[in-house]
């Protein structure tokens, strides 16, 4: 998985931890290690689909479902697999989501809605060195069928070619981009969900669990005061007024 240090390290001092070093990153078997291996995406994806988050806002023509709609809507569509909160679709059309579908009576619209940045791929490599009878680790390593598909392996076979993940499908992780008040918040509830396993402090625990709430309020409120651009102008005294125009 990758990871963005900048954040887990924040979260660690939030935390009253030191920051982990490459030493025990390379390493990975630390319960720090571990734990954020487990927390971190998690409390990503769970942030991302809370609310209408402007600086992660993304548009897509939806793509057509050909599955069974058992509903009244004329239309069933995919929803993207990156999208983690739909907002609206053209001219503020109704919609239900059910399951990975939208349904509604809108004609090809396009949606607008939060990106969790789901890339849909997985990257794999040649394993190097290759699996031996001894070293075999089940559904670790995959290898191609007839079709190029990468299928997991379960048996050992010496006549295969084995291939590894080399990135999971939430590629990007260690790259992505919050602002600022969404990084701290994102960082808070991380500190929050990590510090009863690191430290057993339940009175820590419960301080930064109030204080990521209040960093979610201050989030929220900023993001939406991001996402309010309509040109209101300003309005003329004379107009407030009722004083007529020049000329009349």
């Amino acid at each position: 998985m990758n990871i963005k240090r900048e954040i887990v390290n924040r979260a660690l001092d939030k935390a009253g931890e030191e920051p982990i070093l490459d030493k025990e990153w390379e390493d990975g078997t630390s319960v720090r290690v571990r734990l954020i291996k487990d927390y971190y995406l998690a409390t990503i994806l769970e942030t991302l689909s809370k609310t209408e988050w402007t600086s992660r806002k993304k548009r897509a023509e939806l793509i057509e479902d050909d599955s069974d709609n058992l509903t009244d809507n004329s239309y069933k569509y995919i929803l993207p697999k990156d999208c983690a909160k739909p907002i609206s679709i053209t001219d503020d059309a109704e919609y239900i989501v059910e399951g990975r579908s939208l349904l509604t009576n809108a004609y090809k619209p396009i949606l607008l809605y939060v990106s969790n940045g789901y890339t849909g791929e997985t990257k794999y490599k040649e394993a190097d060195p290759q699996p031996t009878e001894e070293t075999w680790e089940s559904m670790k390593y995959f290898y191609q069928d007839e079709d190029e598909n990468y299928i997991p392996a379960d048996e050992y076979d010496a006549e295969k070619t084995y291939f590894e993940i080399e990135h999971d499908d939430y590629d990007g992780y260690e790259d992505i981009e919050f602002d600022p008040l969404l990084s701290e918040y994102i960082e808070t509830r991380l500190a929050a969900k990590m510090t009863l396993k690191l430290t057993g402090k339940m009175d820590l625990y419960r301080l930064l669990y109030s204080e990521s709430m209040l960093m979610e309020q201050r989030a929220v409120t900023a993001s939406e005061a991001h996402g309010f651009n309509k040109a209101t102008g300003n309005e003329y005294w004379g107009d407030i007024l009722g004083l007529p125009e020049y000329g009349e």
